[in-house]
């Protein structure tokens, strides 16, 4: 799903099953480096770490039904990946892009990763056409204390608008979803924050009976739109308009130091021009058992942060200081959001489609470097995340 997102708009990552250790105690063993060798799964989350151009990343990789998609970051903000050629069981090439490649070159060739698993960790190339450059790519799969290891399934389903007929309009739907590995007390508090991002009851013992439940409602509308359509006479075009899909995805932004960021992914086709997509981000302090608000990173003032965001978006669009902030988003200001996200590096605020710049720009991704924020974080975050 994300890669047809990102191939459409270069705009902005799921996994396997395993292991269930019983007590908090176990948490360190599950969380150490893959020592052993093992096949590459068709469906797998993969937290890895290494160097690309000798630069320290951490990479995660999701692979969902034969579709790669996931996230890496060094020094910045997150670049993301998405799957341009499948060689075989064990390679994989993926597309590259950065939040504001296709905002300025809408032609521009996107960078390459080829990656080679090892049994423990993936070996590759970096490469640019446009450069002519190529790097070095060595990774290993971790999970130092402090990080989780997730499973991944997917639930789809599809109804027709009229049974009978072969050409007639489908509706479908899809969840990607994740699953913690362990079963401890640890992980049912973020399985239980998994399902209340997917809309199924937290406690459920069975999350495919809730996608059905969801997925039965869904397709209930569907069949009264068809219904109510079919009222007005013969068809009149209306069913060229009626392949209706609904789409989600939870993938992992960050996962260190006791925080799991997920990143909820829906898109939606409903007829009209084009569809509806946006990211909602959901920051859990997996070792506090709590969603984290902004107050939980930072302590400033509105009034403040807008300022730092506007300076920030000048330089990741290159919105020069004569220029108006109009020439990217509907207004000439930008107000912080509650849909913000971290790494290592700093924090980014999201807005997607429609919230402060048309769909043409696609998601407006401010990131800031904590560089900026340095004498308004909060003490007990900078120093869980070790920022000096």
């Amino acid at each position: 799903m994300k890669n047809l997102i990102y191939t459409t708009l270069l705009a902005l990552i799921i996994l396997s099953a395993c292991n269930n250790p019983k007590s908090e105690n176990n948490d360190s063993k599950s969380n150490s480096p893959k020592s052993e060798k093992t096949a590459l799964t068709n469906t797998f989350y993969k937290r890895l770490e290494g160097t690309i151009a000798g630069k320290p990343v951490v990479m995660h990789l999701q692979k969902v039904n034969n579709d790669y998609s996931g996230v890496y970051y060094y020094e910045g903000s997150w670049l993301n990946l998405s799957t341009d050629t499948l060689i075989g069981q064990d390679s994989v090439v993926l597309f590259e892009n950065g939040f504001y490649d296709y905002y300025f070159d809408k032609d521009a060739k996107q960078s390459k990763i080829g990656l080679k698993w090892n049994g423990n960790g993936f070996t590759g190339t970096w490469s640019n056409e446009k450069d002519n450059k190529k790097f070095a790519v060595a990774l290993q799969e971790k999970y130092p204390e402090g990080s989780y290891e997730f499973t991944a399934g997917i639930y789809q389903d599809s109804v027709k608008a009229m049974p009978n007929d072969v050409k007639s309009p489908v509706a479908q739907i899809s969840f990607e979803y994740l699953k913690p590995k362990v079963d401890n007390e640890t992980g049912i508090w973020v399985d239980n924050q998994l399902l209340d991002i997917s809309g199924i009851r937290t406690g459920s013992k069975d999350r495919i009976a809730g996608f059905k439940k969801i997925a039965q409602d869904y397709f209930a509308d569907y069949k009264s739109q068809i219904t109510e359509q079919q009222k007005t006479g013969p068809d009149r075009g209306f069913l060229q308009w009626m392949n209706y899909t609904d789409n989600s995805q939870q993938s992992i932004a960050y996962n260190d130091n006791g925080y799991v960021v997920i990143d909820f992914l829906s898109d939606a086709y409903t007829g009209g021009a084009h569809g509806n997509y946006g990211s909602t981000m959901h920051c859990l302090d997996v070792k506090s058992k709590k969603q984290m608000v902004l107050g939980d990173i930072l302590k400033i003032d509105s009034n403040t942060l807008q300022k730092i965001l506007e300076k920030n978006l000048r330089r990741n669009y290159n919105i020069k200081s004569s220029e108006q902030l109009t020439t990217v988003l509907f207004d000439n200001f930008l107000k912080p959001n509650k849909n913000f996200y971290f790494n290592a590096n700093g924090i980014a605020f999201m807005y997607n489609p429609y919230e402060v710049a048309s769909y043409a720009q696609g998601q407006i991704v401010v990131f800031v470097p904590f560089t900026d924020l340095k004498s308004y974080l909060n003490p007990d975050f900078a120093q869980r995340m070790k920022i000096k």
